[in-house]
């Protein structure tokens, strides 16, 4: 689809996954306010987008979408899908230290507010990507008239 449509597409689809992944991240926490020992757990956005900007922007080969498909070295088997593929909760999320002297170094204030700016950022890249739909849409059904 990259070539097709650009990159934008991609580009808003990883955001809105990382959105709904930090979006269960600080949902978790708020659930574990009361939970003595939880520590909580965040991703940095900013750097998973960053990182998968440069990745998208190198020049890439075929992509690999099965275990069984060959590597590019024209092995096949047991790769991995790379920065493009699913986000994985277990690698990306980060446990923020402990800052509070309470048995709980949740703050419910500060988690209540990741979860509406949070929000409102997922918000905006589903208008983004609508958008761009609508564009498309436009396209393909006004392209050709004169």
């Amino acid at each position: 689809m990259k070539q097709l449509f650009g990159s934008t597409i991609n580009i808003l689809e990883r955001a809105i996954n990382l959105r709904s992944l930090r979006n269960t991240l600080i949902t978790a926490n708020i659930a574990n306010v009361d939970t003595p020992g939880y520590r909580p757990t965040d991703i940095p956005f900013q750097e998973l987008m960053s990182r998968y900007m440069e990745d998208a922007s190198a020049p890439s080969g075929l992509a690999r979408t099965d275990e069984a498909h060959f590597n590019t070295d024209g092995r096949s088997g047991s790769g991995t899908t790379g920065s493009h593929g699913p986000i994985d909760q277990a690698s990306d999320a980060v446990t923020e230290p402990s800052e509070r002297g309470t048995p709980n170094s949740v703050d419910i204030d500060v988690e209540m507010t990741r979860l509406a700016t949070n929000n409102l950022q997922y918000q905006a890249a589903v208008q983004a990507l609508i958008k761009e739909f609508e564009l498309l849409k436009t396209a393909i059904t006004e392209g050709g008239k004169t």
